[in-house]
């Protein structure tokens, strides 16, 4: 693609990648707000009388240049990679030679720290960390151990030319951010993702199926043929039921929302936990339409011992057509990617008019967590490091070696910068510019607390396998879900 058709793109619909809904509050990374700040630097006022006391704090966010800081960091080395983080680390430390990090690197970062909080420790613990949380953060939060970042929307941007995060935020990535709880922001994301179906173009074109469905009828009759063709027609990862998300779950609820003219009242229900949620006829077609492919074959046999990469395999390796998952997908498998292999990326159409909207599943994600027990000067650089990840070189690593997208609406003035998104990217964002689409988080303003919540995730992560079987109808496993979380909106009352 040529430079300027690609700046193109990436200017039109970066922005659509964030298109969605919720809120946050402001500040900054200092407790001051921008009206509190001297110069187009948003250094904070920090003047004194003599010289010398200026000279001891850095201009750019009035902390003191002369005083050791080591931050405890745990770092999930998932899909992303560790290259985008060390070289954030590297520049910040090139930056403020005070402050260095002392990181531990794991795709199980979520159990460490998971003991760590057992041990209730917290010297011990990480001064930041991120990835998935085994129970999840919003006991966390509750129990006052996360520092909230709501403050960082108003810091003024390092490279920023005297803006804030907020003024240069692509469009709806405040709304769109996941680690919100209460209407507290507690990871500030650095990147953005998009979801849906994966596949390789070259496979596509060589077996003549098609590649960009414009309705459900369509979609079905293409499973059929690739079936037909001796191939598997969808992938994902039994061990993670939720991937299925990525393709359908509740972004399709959206859609059909919109569909049979409910999108509002849907909207509001599904934001706030109203009930029904997982007996709301969007969410009971959804998985009706699953249970429907599943009864055809169109899942793998065995899907159940699939890990997340064992899905993808199958999908480079032609036994697969189709994957769900995110665009991270060719970072994550990049080594096992062949040199004839071209990316195409389709979301699931759910209605009959072909010019009807695809909704796409999108979030603002990948931030850490800053622990609330640490000392003020710990979680103050903390934040100014969260800060950092939203430097353009650090954004553009993000993109290239991290497979993720930009969370700045200036990303793109470059064109050798937007150049730099991987073509799983690339291939969703030429998806997108030739069909009506729509981005959708599907992120809650409300926070249920009680633990029948994560028994109804539970109840329809373990159906799911028979659900896309077509062993199991789903709705008794809607119900048993619906029940748990009436228990929990009880339980709040």
């Amino acid at each position: 693609m040529k430079a300027v058709k690609m700046k193109s793109i990436v200017v039109a619909l970066l922005a659509l990648v964030l298109a969605m809904s919720m809120a946050a509050c402001s500040g900054n990374g200092n407790g001051k707000t921008n009206k509190e700040t001297n110069g187009a630097s948003g250094a904070p006022n920090t003047s004194s009388p003599t010289a010398t006391a200026q000279d001891d704090v850095y201009p750019e966010n009035g902390l003191p240049k002369d005083e050791a800081v080591t931050l405890k960091f745990g770092f999930f080395e998932g899909g992303m990679g560790r290259e985008y983080i060390d070289y954030a680390m590297d520049t910040f430390k090139k930056k403020f030679p005070n402050v260095s990090f002392e990181v531990v690197y794991s795709p199980k970062i979520g159990d460490i720290i998971n003991a760590k909080i057992s041990a209730n420790d917290d010297d011990d613990m990480f001064d930041l960390f991120n990835g998935t949380i085994p129970g999840g953060v919003t006991p966390l939060v509750l129990a006052g151990k996360l520092e909230p970042q709501d403050d960082l929307w108003d810091h003024v941007l390092y490279d920023g030319n005297g803006k804030t995060l907020k003024q240069l935020v692509m469009p709806g990535a405040v709304e769109a951010s996941v680690n919100v709880v209460q209407g507290k922001l507690y990871a500030l994301p650095v990147a953005a993702s998009g979801s849906g179906l994966f596949f390789n173009k070259l496979l596509f074109e060589q077996k003549g199926w098609n590649q960009s469905p414009n309705t459900w009828s369509e979609f079905v009759e293409l499973l059929a043929k690739i079936k037909a063709d001796g191939v598997i027609p969808i992938t994902y990862p039994g061990q993670y039921p939720n991937y299925i998300e990525h393709a359908f779950g509740p972004v399709k609820m959206f859609e059909l929302a919109e569909i049979n003219g409910n999108l509002e009242e849907f909207t509001k229900n599904f934001r706030n936990f109203n009930l029904p949620q997982h007996l709301s006829p969007e969410s009971t077609e959804v998985w009706k339409r699953i249970y429907e492919l599943g009864q055809k074959g169109y899942f793998p046999e065995g899907v159940a011992a699939l890990s997340h990469t064992q899905s993808q395999m199958q999908m480079i390796q032609g036994q697969a057509a189709m994957v769900a998952t995110g665009v991270y997908v060719e970072n994550e498998m990049k080594s096992a990617l062949p040199p004839e292999f071209v990316w195409g990326y389709m979301s699931v159409p759910m209605g009959d008019d072909p010019d009807g909207t695809r909704w796409i599943r999108s979030t603002a994600s990948n931030g850490h967590y800053i622990w609330a027990g640490k000392p003020d000067l710990n979680k103050q650089w903390a934040k100014e490091f969260n800060v950092w990840m939203w430097n353009l070189d650090v954004q553009e690593v993000i993109a290239e070696k991290g497979g993720q997208l930009p969370v700045r609406q200036d990303f793109s003035d470059d064109e050798t910068r937007a150049g730099k998104l991987q073509n799983a990217p690339k291939a969703m964002f030429e998806y997108m510019n030739a069909n009506n689409t729509k981005m959708e988080g599907a992120v809650r303003d409300r926070t249920l607390t009680d633990p029948s919540v994560s028994q109804a995730n539970k109840v329809i992560q373990e159906g799911t396998i028979g659900i896309t079987s077509g062993n199991k109808e789903p709705l008794p496993i809607l119900e048993e879900a619906e029940k748990l979380i009436e228990k929990a909106i009880q339980a709040q009352k």
